[in-house]
């Protein structure tokens, strides 16, 4: 079985790429995060 190689270009893509996701996931539910830290704080 031959060696799949991946070019580091490739892989930083990858990277911020799942980094961007995440990001995004948490941007979206900030609004009710900031309602559960609130509603935590009382």
């Amino acid at each position: 079985m031959r060696d799949i190689r991946i070019s580091p270009t490739a892989q930083l893509a990858a990277i911020l790429a799942v980094v961007a996701v995440i990001g995004l996931a948490i941007v979206a539910q900030l609004p009710e995060l900031q309602r559960y830290l609130k509603l935590r704080s009382m």
